[in-house]
């Protein structure tokens, strides 16, 4: 009898792989098992095995697998029904899905490495002009198949090595290396041998001529508290001696001390005692006692607080239930930059049961906090975390809290796997029997859409903290600042007055510009001509810091020209304000204030995010200018007034969902001021002041925005009512596309009676040198959804197998907007 298993691998394939194996390691094995296999020509990657059997592959002979990398499984079985689901409902690979879900330390591939055999000599000159390159270079060293590549300027390298190989001049090895490098510190002790045969005084004897090293071991000493075989910090012991590394090295020489690498924890807990829980106020606690009674009979929850009720302290409450019991609890956020403060919250009541995990730490650090979490020691009970989160091994998962359950974050867009955190968490819930606790001021129209339909359970809280007052909203005419010229650059007279009394009074201001960069044109006032990207249909973004004309598509930058590039005339001006100019002009207005700027370009670093709010916190800053980071959930009690610099970038954008998402970003950037005890202020300069949006905004017409939104929608069909899925194709031939588009679209409508839209150029018709092209499918019912999926996946195959299309990139965006 023979024995199999499947496995998924790591790339962009349609189904798992069978591979052969031993009946002993048969026994041993299970699903979730790391395995290294070998796939392609090649190559060896690691698979996640998913089922044993005995049925051999009936298209294909079975490869043998390398080796079995763990003792006992790597992930969970819900975590590969998770995968398999997230796959099919998103219409992409389950080997994409592996990729964003196990850190890449854990998923080990072989490097490839050609050497040449010492012991066969070949005549030269027999040799083709490539194979007589690689070979003479083989001569000197060992080669990748990347340099093998780039010496002979031809892609396929494995078949320009098979006639070396075939000669026997060659041979080729896979190596595999560990990725994760765990981290290590040195420590010294006294060698207790020569502790145990010489007395203190003839050590020091020993010593006397050198000042230093007698420092070193009297600081040992007296570090040891008379444990001498006790192992020391070398850090520690360098800073009380007041020594370098030189005398560590020459006392090891003259084994008077003994050093070691002992590995440590990376995110070892160094806090303080734990403090009790704030005792929750009458409104919180009627919502808690509601959201308890709630989950009787839902497994999801909405939690609607308007922003500064607290609806944190209320998570923070049933949290402390859950940990309390034995389970696990994952607390989702939209963005990097509230991780910090949300953290530093959870730490005072939870201590070292909090882990973090974000696309910020470090692959090494990502691959620890999976550790933790897949152990299920006390290190991992309360996990705060981006989307990705979600992909961890719990183990005992019993709540996922998804805070600010509306953000456009929670969506990944590139690569694949394109899925909705908020969306994936309801199914793993549904998976591991856990509760879902969807928190907003401002939910999204699909959630509501649920409450309204009895698919959730639904708590408001709608009285801010300590009974302080929502802030008052005025709108600044813009038309009317720049008609009486009472306007300075982008800041008009009204807001630049409330800045100036907002700082004699000791309080601090968030200005919100959804716009990063100092300006999106720079324009030639001679000719008209505006620096484009050569990779993508876009104007370069003037960068006033780095001195750069910047693409955010692709990256490509030029520096910022002194003449125009068309004409050579001098006369350049900047169109459009970014967060760097907002930061000038405040900057030329309030000389000695300190005024710091949050967004992309000032945050790429680690502790960046951190740096910028731990110093606002602490009022070094006065003034923060921001693109929306600013708006997501971050708590500053000393702010008082919020501007916003153009109300209509936001509410202008050519989307079905821009009325709605400024809508909840005017909201949550208001929210952001007034949250103590002065009633805070916010400023919106606008050129629509009467607008529906802005009017909803400052009367805190949420029932009254929402019903008119649901309608609009309802109206034209689009989401909640129906369900969207983009197809995108892309071509660097943009003829090829606009025929491949064509095809695509009369071929799947053809099979498909419901509404398809397109085949049409986006805003951005070219990324990256590829031509794009889009098809919308509007989807109205669940069987609607099956069907479409059956008819796309065939069209798909059909499409693939025409050879004219292969060029062709299709990208399948599943609930895109």
């Amino acid at each position: 009898m023979l024995f199999f298993v499947d496995v998924y691998l790591p790339l962009a394939l349609p189904k798992p792989f069978t591979y052969l194996l031993n009946e002993r390691d048969f026994k041993i094995i299970s699903p979730g098992f790391r395995v290294a296999v070998p796939f392609g020509k090649s190559k060896i990657y690691t698979g996640i095995v998913v089922r044993k059997h005995n049925v051999s592959p009936q298209t294909y002979e079975a490869k043998n697998i390398e080796s079995i990398l763990d003792d006992k499984p790597c992930v969970y079985t819900y975590q590969i029904k998770f995968w398999e689901w997230i796959a099919e409902y998103y219409q992409c690979s389950v080997g994409s899905v592996i990729r964003a879900s196990i850190p890449t330390t854990l998923l080990l591939e072989s490097e490839t490495n050609v050497i040449k055999n010492p012991d066969i000599s070949i005549n030269k000159d027999i040799l083709s002009d490539e194979e007589y390159l690689i070979y003479e270079a083989l001569e000197k060293s060992v080669l990748k198949i990347e340099n093998i590549i780039k010496i002979s300027g031809k892609r396929n390298a494995i078949k320009l090595l098979q006639p070396l190989v075939n000669m026997g001049a060659v041979t080729i090895h896979q190596n595999i290396q560990e990725k994760y490098k765990s981290k290590k510190e040195r420590v010294f002790r006294l060698n207790p041998k020569l502790i145990e045969s010489k007395t203190l005084e003839e050590i020091f004897n020993l010593l006397k001529r050198s000042p230093k090293q007698t420092d070193f071991v009297m600081s040992m000493f007296s570090m040891s508290n008379n444990n001498k075989k006790e192992w020391l910090s070398a850090k520690s012991v360098y800073k009380k001696s007041e020594t370098s590394s030189s005398i560590s090295r020459t006392l090891l020489n003259k084994s008077i001390i003994d050093e070691k690498y002992i590995k440590i924890d990376r995110f070892k807990y160094k806090g303080k005692d734990k403090i009790p829980l704030q005792k929750l106020s009458d409104h919180q606690e009627t919502a808690f006692v509601s959201l308890k009674n709630e989950f009787k009979d839902n497994k999801v929850v909405l939690l609607q607080g308007v922003t500064s009720s607290g609806k944190t302290a209320v998570y923070m409450k049933y949290i402390k239930e859950i940990v309390e019991k034995g389970g696990q609890v994952l607390f989702l956020l939209p963005e990097i930059s509230i991780t910090s403060q949300m953290v530093v919250r959870f730490r005072a009541y939870f201590g070292s049961l909090v882990q973090v995990y974000h696309s910020k730490f470090s692959l090494n650090e990502r691959t620890e906090v999976w550790k933790y979490i897949y152990e299920d020691s006390d290190k991992a009970k309360v996990i705060i975390g981006a989307r990705s989160s979600l992909f961890l091994p719990f183990k005992n998962l019993k709540l996922i809290v998804v805070d600010e359950e509306h953000e456009t974050s929670y969506k990944q867009f590139d690569p694949a796997p394109r899925y909705h955190a908020r969306d994936a968490s309801i199914y793993l819930s549904n998976i591991l029997d856990a509760q879902v606790i969807l928190g907003s001021a401002t939910p999204s129209l699909e959630t509501l859409m649920n409450v309204k339909n009895s698919k959730y359970g639904f708590v408001v809280l709608d009285k801010r903290f300590g009974g302080v007052m929502l802030p008052e909203i005025k709108t600044i005419d813009l038309k009317e600042a720049h008609k009486k010229k009472k306007i300075k650059d982008d800041l008009s007279f009204d807001l630049i007055e409330n800045i100036s009394g907002t700082l004699k009074l000791g309080k601090q201001i968030i200005l919100f510009q959804n716009r990063r960069g100092y300006a999106p044109i720079l324009e030639c006032l001679t000719c008209g001509h505006t620096p484009q990207c050569v990779q993508c249909d876009v104007t370069l973004t003037h960068h006033k810091n780095s001195g750069k004309l910047q693409c955010h598509y692709c990256g490509y930058n030029i520096p910022i020209p002194i003449v125009c590039h068309s004409c050579g005339s001098p006369n350049i001006i900047t169109k459009g304000t970014g967060t760097q100019q907002i930061e000038k002009q405040l900057n030329d207005i309030f000389p000695n204030v300190s005024v710091a700027r949050m967004d992309w370009d000032s945050t790429r670093g680690k502790n960046d995010f951190d740096r910028i709010i731990n110093s606002f916190s602490s009022q070094e800053i006065k003034i923060l200018v921001g693109t929306q980071m600013v708006v997501k959930g971050l708590d500053f009690k000393n702010v008082h007034l919020v501007g916003v610099i153009n109300a209509d970038h936001l509410i202008n954008f050519p989307d079905f969902r821009s009325y709605e998402r400024s809508f909840q970003m005017l909201t949550q950037v208001a929210g952001r001021c007034g949250r103590s005890e002065k009633r805070g202020k916010v400023l919106i300069q606008t050129y629509q002041p009467n607008h529906p949006v802005i009017k909803n905004v400052i009367d805190n017409n949420n029932d009254v925005f929402i019903e008119s939104e649901l309608m609009d929608r309802k109206l034209h069909s689009f989401p909640p009512f129906i369900r969207l899925i983009k197809i995108t194709l892309k071509n660097r031939n943009i003829e090829t596309l606009s025929i491949a588009s064509d095809w695509f679209f009369n071929v799947l409508s053809q099979s498909f009676g419901g509404k398809i839209l397109g085949p049409i150029y986006p805003p951005v018709a070219r990324v990256r040198n590829y031509y794009h092209k889009q098809l919308l499918i509007k989807l109205d019912s669940k069987s609607s959804r099956l069907h479409f999926k059956k008819v796309l996946n065939k069209t798909k195959k059909s499409f693939e197998s025409i050879a004219s299309f292969k060029s062709t990139k299709f990208i399948i965006d599943v609930d895109p907007y």
